[in-house]
């Protein structure tokens, strides 16, 4: 196997080992905050990749982001 074939393979485990590090992350935040649905997964996935897969700067952008958005809808219902 030359080195070509070897960096390959070793960026190919760890991008399968990011990978699975961000859904391991991603599911322990949603089940923390009681969320579901596909879009918040996204929002959270892209959270993850943004800081660098630290789990307490994602939750904490992960809360603000969802208290941010159940105040609007509250205030918006109220407006009707």
């Amino acid at each position: 196997m030359s080195e070509e074939e070897k960096t390959e393979k070793n960026e190919e485990e760890e991008e399968e080992e990011k990978e699975k590090m961000k859904k391991e992350i991603v599911s322990k935040i949603m089940e923390e905050l009681g969320l579901k649905g596909v879009s918040k997964r996204r929002l959270l996935e892209k959270l993850v990749e943004k800081f660098n897969y630290d789990e307490a700067k994602v939750r904490w952008a992960a809360k603000r982001a969802f208290i941010t958005y159940r105040y609007a809808k509250m205030h918006e219902k109220g407006k009707e």
